[in-house]
């Protein structure tokens, strides 16, 4: 017989490292200025993901499931908040020389 606790911590441990795995890549981005490589796609896929996890943990409980998927929620909204932000920027940037030639 398998233990069942064994599965129940791996996977609350692989939620834990999903969900913070993003605070060093708000920390990047802030220092970077730079998020054009992440598409906004990916970054709205992760956030809808995270908002689901969170009703369920919500509906069915799951405190402590619930902790791990609002800090990813909430990294993840920061992330997108940085997107918008950091993306208008650097388009006024790029505008701004005047040997690019925008209209080909």
């Amino acid at each position: 017989m398998v233990n069942k606790t064994i599965y129940y911590y791996l996977i609350l441990f692989a939620i834990f490292l999903t969900s913070f795995s993003f605070i060093p890549i708000i920390f990047e981005v802030m220092q970077q200025k730079i998020i054009s490589n992440i598409p906004y796609i990916s970054i709205i896929l992760i956030l809808l993901t995270f908002l689901i996890y969170t009703f369920i943990a919500i509906v069915k409980k799951y405190y402590i499931h619930l902790f791990f998927y609002l800090i990813g929620l909430i990294s993840i909204s920061i992330l997108l908040y940085l997107k918008i932000i950091y993306n208008d920027n650097n388009t006024i940037e790029i505008l701004k020389y005047k040997d690019i030639d925008i209209s080909s």
